[in-house]
């Protein structure tokens, strides 16, 4: 099918999808704009759909929330055309960092959850520093990589390429969680299911990326400063961390060091990789002020 057509069947399909969520997508304009919040999550709709979170974007936030109780979760949709020609992604990821930069500047203490559907996946990719070919856009400062506790986008066209995330960001790609329908056109090469694209609500992947989100995010509730004072820490050895330890990956996790994710493992904070939680391999962390760093030894 020629690029053209294929924009336009697609515009035809997400149009028809709004109409029969109803509701759904006018309740994702409301987003929090004020206040600080633990976690907040960027998300971009897809193509031709109105402005707001979009239909994916609206369950993905209420699951995530869901998936972290205790936590003040908001949401910010980014503002852009989201139009049929996909020439609007390149400001719409410039839109998407712009948020992250700001709300990062203002809250110290918050960590983003971004991503996107359909024409938003390449909002956040190229948000993430990935070129697309499209459009071009601004792109997330290294320095607050860190903030961005995970990745979920569904439908991304940079499938038709032959890319991932997983292989073109070694930065983002440990936290990225990519969604693909068998038959969907518009991620996979030599699909031809336009009913493809439109099914992520309904089978199951919002709930999986939110909880693959919420995962990273970490699920367990701040401990409250000891009442009584700290004793004071013994002397440490001249140019070596106050806080440094070697263990198994699957130690650090246990002693909530790193995070497990599927088969894998980050460093709580910093989400460096450690690598398999199964492995045996001695792997040295040190903590820092946002958790902990891997480090080649101590």
């Amino acid at each position: 099918m020629r690029p053209q057509r294929l924009r336009r069947a697609l515009v035809v399909a997400l149009a028809f999808a709004t109409t029969v969520t109803g509701g759904v997508v006018t309740a994702a304009s409301a987003t929090a704009t004020t206040g600080c919040t633990d976690v907040e999550v960027v998300f971009a709709r897809g193509t031709g759909e109105r402005a707001g979170l979009g239909v994916v974007g609206t369950p993905l936030v209420r699951a995530i929330q869901a998936e972290l109780p205790g936590r003040t979760v908001s949401s910010y949709a980014v503002d852009y055309a989201a139009n049929s020609a996909q020439t609007s992604a390149g400001p719409g990821a410039t839109d998407m960092t712009r948020r992250v930069v700001e709300r990062a500047a203002a809250c110290p203490g918050t960590r983003f959850v971004i991503g996107g559907y359909s024409q938003g996946a390449t909002v956040t990719d190229i948000a993430i520093g990935i070129r697309t070919g499209t459009t071009r856009g601004e792109s997330i400062p290294a320095d607050l990589a860190g903030r961005v506790a995970a990745v979920v986008v569904y439908g991304n066209p940079l499938g038709l390429s032959g890319r991932t995330i997983a292989e073109a960001s070694p930065t983002y790609g440990p936290k990225a969680k990519e969604f693909c329908n068998s038959g969907d056109p518009v991620c996979q090469r030599g699909g031809g299911s336009f009913a493809a694209h439109l099914t992520y609500v309904s089978n199951g992947t919002v709930g999986e990326g939110a909880r693959f989100a919420a995962a990273l995010v970490g699920r367990a509730t701040p401990t409250p400063a000891p009442t009584t004072p700290a004793p004071t820490p013994a002397p440490t050895t001249p140019g070596r961390p106050a806080t440094c330890v070697t263990a198994s990956t699957r130690e650090h996790v246990e002693a909530d060091r790193a995070v497990r994710v599927g088969l894998r493992t980050y460093a709580r904070g910093t989400r460096d990789a450690l690598g398999y939680y199964s492995s045996r391999t001695q792997v040295s962390l040190t903590q820092t002020a946002d958790g902990w760093d891997r480090v080649p030894t101590c």
